[in-house]
């Protein structure tokens, strides 16, 4: 090893590499080269022989276990480790390397102990030893959706990090964060609050707690805390040790001091996102789902049996994703079939459908090829939610094959006791299945009227159906029920709030006033703020709360940032035309990013006029730009287009698409070709586009240089939409 002898040594023991392993520094250097040449049982070996010769040199220890883990052997890693430290009971990377072994091999309740050691340890020497460690809990905690966890490991391993590790964790708390399928309540920061506590051991017992839950000892800081709330009644305290559960994994215990809170917490507002937290808890945690069920069949003729799908009615082919798009570490499917409850016309229009007669998909269907080098057979994966979906997809199915059908294709259920599931359908809470529908349409119907169906079945979610569910959060009474008791006042706003993050996810924007009337439920209080306010540690249903107008410009621009990540449409919708109403800031934003975004959120909530207002907004924005005009004026031209061939019927669309295609194909002749794909894939009559107007083979154009005009551009690459 080419190392200083007074560099820190290797093994991250906190000494100098002349005073710890520089002895066995060499054959170690050697012993990683066999491991990176893929000869790890070599490098094994060689480690053993060096343990024997040097037990009091860490550097061995810690060498092989980190190519066990490397190898992903993390139960073998544990022995080396132990043994480390059995030398040297307070080796910071090896208690770290310890906890991260023990955690990913047996889970994280389970490691709990040691990872809490490794972080102490850590903190006594060199606290950014624990990054990996707080990084790798973070992601496998998010995986398996303990959101308010993760995200707070996610801060952890970036408080502990050094610096060069910190912007790369940064990028990884602003994707979380930006995670829509996430409830953003359990986005953004929390953090823990002071209080005053008169007793002085009581306080040397709060500092106690604060100090460990900085350290990441979340379970023993939560016990604390737990300990004094129980002793003093504090709101603080309880919500204290609420966060603490959670960002131990236990959110059952969680949610019930979230609610323990909410009960004696006097603010409404406060109230509401406590007991908010608490319903969200419960729910991730709630047994009361309705699962899909999945049945394998091993297909002999692959080619008989997706020609009998294809000729049932039912059977509704779709799209592989592209291989990009797929897990690298999962086989692609070969086909995929939707089951819909009732025949689609793939010819209509989608004029005679209503929400009564819309096809519902009850069930999906991938077919994988089969594989002749490993002999493994073509295999058919069915899936469905259980209940009367399920029951119907496979009354389907059989109907589509057939007795004679299925022995011609070979058709035979495997049994998979000893397999990995693969069902791509996640579970669904209960109470959230009559809100949850999947559709399937005839490629003919105009997107708009899909839009629109959508927005009806929408409305009549949230102005009847929702109120007539028996909700956990409310004791199993319904919304309507509940509205009339004012004791549940608090719950029943709380509900409205989950059922907000709720259809977020689902890819609707709730607004309060689509709820019925009759329930009296508005959205909590605006902040009471100043000039003086800071926002930093405001959680994301908080940030909500801040009545954007009364901003200061400076306030404004923090709060265009946070809300920009979060993405909560309703508030960002008003941070967004606040921006747009003071010249000021409109000068520190883009521009372009601000309409775009109103662009969608208008989009999404089917507002169609304003959607097109804002779309001409960001032409006229574009058309004022010194650099990239023509490109950032053709990608707005292309998003109308987008827009209005949603709706074949605008009288509109055929001109503006001869404008584009007279003012852009000259100068960017691919566009020619992507309107013609248009006008075909949409049935549109226009005459005008000739076959000769089509790509110019002397060259092409691309923005930002002169319009082609000698055969020297020729070898200009294209520009097409959408890219930088």
């Amino acid at each position: 090893m080419s190392i200083d002898s007074y560099d820190p040594c290797p093994c991250n023991s906190g000494k100098k590499y002349k005073f710890c392993c520089h002895s066995i520094g060499d054959e170690i250097s050697k012993i990683s080269h066999l491991h990176e040449t893929h000869q790890t049982a070599t490098a094994l070996q060689l480690l053993d022989r060096l343990k024997n010769n040097h037990p009091e040199q860490p550097l061995s220890y810690i060498t092989e276990a980190q190519i066990l883990m490397a190898e992903r052997r993390f139960a073998d890693a544990l022995q080396p480790l132990e043994q480390c430290l059995e030398h040297d009971p307070d080796h910071p990377a090896a208690h770290s390397l310890l906890a991260t072994s023990t955690f990913l091999a047996q889970g994280y309740k389970k490691a709990q102990k040691t990872i809490y050691t490794a972080f102490q340890k850590c903190a006594a020497i060199d606290v950014s030893l624990a990054t990996p460690l707080a990084i790798s809990i973070a992601i496998a905690l998010q995986m398996r959706g303990y959101y308010l966890a993760a995200r707070e490991h996610f801060a952890l391993a970036m408080r502990v990090a050094s610096q060069e590790y910190q912007q790369n964790l940064f990028m990884n708390l602003l994707e979380f964060d930006g995670d829509d399928q996430i409830p953003y309540q359990f986005r953004g920061v929390h953090v823990l609050e002071r209080c005053s506590i008169d007793d002085s051991e009581q306080q040397a017992t709060f500092e106690k707690a604060q100090r460990l839950a900085n350290l990441g000892c979340y379970r023993l800081a939560a016990g604390l805390f737990k300990q004094l709330a129980e002793a003093t009644g504090q709101v603080t305290l309880w919500k204290n040790a609420a966060f603490c559960y959670a960002w131990a994994t236990d959110e059952i215990q969680s949610a019930d001091l979230f609610h323990q809170a909410a009960k004696i917490e006097t603010d409404f507002a406060a109230a509401v996102e406590l007991e908010t937290l608490g319903q969200l808890l419960d729910l991730n945690n709630t047994g009361e789902v309705v699962n899909s069920v999945e049945t394998v069949y091993e297909v002999e003729s692959l080619s008989k049996f997706l020609t009998l799908l294809e000729n049932h009615a039912q059977m509704m082919r779709g799209n592989v994703p592209p291989e990009q798009e797929q897990d690298p570490e999962e086989s692609a499917p070969t086909a995929y079939f939707q089951i819909v409850n009732t025949p689609v016309d793939i010819e209509s229009k989608g004029d005679e459908i209503t929400l009564e007669n819309v096809s519902v998909v009850i069930g999906d269907i991938d077919v994988f090829d089969a594989d002749r080098q490993l002999e493994q057979p073509a295999i058919v994966r069915l899936y469905a939610y259980e209940g009367d979906q399920h029951t119907s997809a496979e009354k389907v199915f059989d109907e589509a094959l057939g007795d004679q059908g299925k022995k011609e294709c070979g058709l035979k259920v495997l049994d998979r006791d000893n397999d990995e599931p693969s069902n791509p359908l996640s579970s669904i809470p209960t109470e959230q299945w009559p809100l949850f529908f999947r559709w399937s349409f005839p490629q003919k119907m105009p997107i708009i009227k899909r839009r629109e169906l959508e927005a009806q079945k929408w409305n009549e979610l949230l102005s009847n159906t929702w109120a007539n569910i028996p909700l956990a959060g409310l004791s199993e009474k319904t919304p309507q029920e509940a509205a009339s008791d004012d004791d549940m006042k608090v719950a029943l706003t709380a509900a409205a709030y989950v059922l907000d993050a709720q259809s977020l996810a689902l890819g609707h924007f709730l607004r309060f006033d689509e709820l019925d009337p009759n329930l009296n439920i508005s959205e909590i209080p605006h902040l009471e703020i100043d000039e003086s306010s800071h926002f930093n540690t405001c959680s994301s249903m908080t940030q909500n709360r801040i009545p954007v107008k009364e901003l200061s410009n400076a306030q404004l621009m923090y709060i265009f940032n946070r809300a920009l990540l979060i993405r909560h449409p309703r508030f960002l919708y008003d941070v967004l035309i606040v921006i747009l109403d003071r010249d000021e800031c409109k000068k520190e934003v883009d521009l372009d990013r601000v309409y775009s975004t109103l662009t969608e959120i208008c989009h999404k909530r089917n507002q169609r006029a304003e959607t097109l207002s804002w779309i001409h907004q960001g032409q006229e924005n574009a058309r004022t730009k010194s650099e990239n005009a023509f490109e950032s004026e053709l990608q707005w031209k292309m998003r109308e287009l987008s827009f209005r061939l949603e709706d074949t019927t605008d009288p509109e669309l055929l001109g503006f698409m001869k404008q584009i295609w007279d003012q852009y194909g000259k100068k960017t002749p691919q566009i020619k070709e992507y309107l013609k794909a248009f006008a075909e894939a949409f049935e549109l009559d226009v005459p005008w586009m000739k076959e000769s107007a089509f790509l110019d083979p002397e060259g092409i154009w691309a923005p930002g240089e002169n319009a082609p005009d000698s055969s020297s551009d020729s070898e200009k690459k294209l520009w097409l939409p959408g890219q930088s």
